[in-house]
């Protein structure tokens, strides 16, 4: 687990300026991270902390919302908590090496890991991290890293509170990949762990989608089969065609201006969790309706 956000200095003030946290972890690597991320920096937000719970990079071509479940248990059972363990660790320092492009082999780092502490669940407390990061991070060759990394560590040792933050899932019903009986496993699972559960049936593009008048003019059917046309799926090709949208490089500056037309729109599709197992439709206005108005 990964967020791109800094939040150390955000920690240091909370106590006098709290926002609540919207903390949001979503099926797609690409488009709906970018999504509310820009919404997060949106003026239309100004009263919330939107925060992506990223995957990790070893871990990024799994996107099956029951992968996700996983991560975001691992996320309840781990926040706060005044330990990590040695895989998570080991995650974290992969996390840093990739998105600082630095060029190394750190499976000596690992080994090292491992001599130590025997198993990748093993729990090491955090006030003995600074100790060890001097252990690991030895030599020349690592130098970059061992200054780096204890600053990237703590932007990614976030908080969380029970009481004033929320847990997202944001995920597809892609009929193909996601039977039924999952599908009902993780609505039991976001009911229990009170995890709200927007979902986008088949998928997220069809709530980028309600951002644009050209929706209601489309085959509900087609829309819903989302064939694929060529490289893409129908709705991401629709997308392309209105917006030049991207994939992987989604502009949230096409879609702000519209946002209050998808709230509307989506109405007038299946916007029930249990409707949505089934139907075309999504229910993310919901949660965006509630990230921009909440006091």
């Amino acid at each position: 687990m990964r967020i791109k956000e800094e939040f150390a200095k955000l920690r240091k003030s909370e106590i006098r300026d709290y926002k609540s946290k919207y903390f949001i972890i979503s099926e797609g690597s690409a488009s709906e991270p970018l999504y509310f991320e820009g919404l997060n920096n949106s003026v239309l937000t100004q009263n919330v902390t939107i925060i992506n719970i990223l995957r990790d990079y070893a871990n990024l071509t799994n996107s099956h919302p029951s992968f996700i479940v996983k991560i975001l248990k691992e996320f309840m059972l781990n926040v706060n908590s005044n330990a990590i363990s040695v895989l998570e660790l080991k995650n974290k320092i992969d996390n840093c090496i990739k998105e600082n492009n630095y060029n190394l082999d750190i499976k000596d780092i690992y080994k090292k890991l491992l001599e130590i502490y025997k198993y990748d669940d093993y729990k090491i407390k955090k006030d003995e991290l600074n100790s060890l990061f001097i252990l690991l991070f030895k030599g020349e060759i690592y130098k970059d890293l061992a200054i780096n990394f204890p600053l990237y560590f703590e932007t990614q040792d976030i908080t969380y509170s029970k009481v004033r933050d929320k847990l997202n899932m944001v995920i597809d019903r892609d009929k193909q990949n996601f039977k039924d009986y999952q599908y009902d496993e993780v609505v039991e699972f976001c009911l229990n762990y009170k995890v709200n559960l927007y979902v986008s049936n088949p998928t997220f593009e069809f709530f980028l989608m309600l951002h644009f008048k050209e929706v209601l003019e489309e085959d509900r059917d087609i829309m819903f089969e989302n064939k694929r046309v060529g490289r893409k799926r129908y709705l991401e090709k629709r997308l392309h065609d209105i917006c030049n949208y991207k994939k992987s490089s989604l502009n949230f500056n096409v879609f702000e201006p519209y946002i209050q037309d998808a709230i509307e729109r989506e109405k007038l599709f299946a916007e029930d969790i249990m409707e949505l197992k089934d139907k075309l439709g999504s229910n993310v206005g919901i949660l965006i309706k509630e990230l921009i108005t909440v006091n």
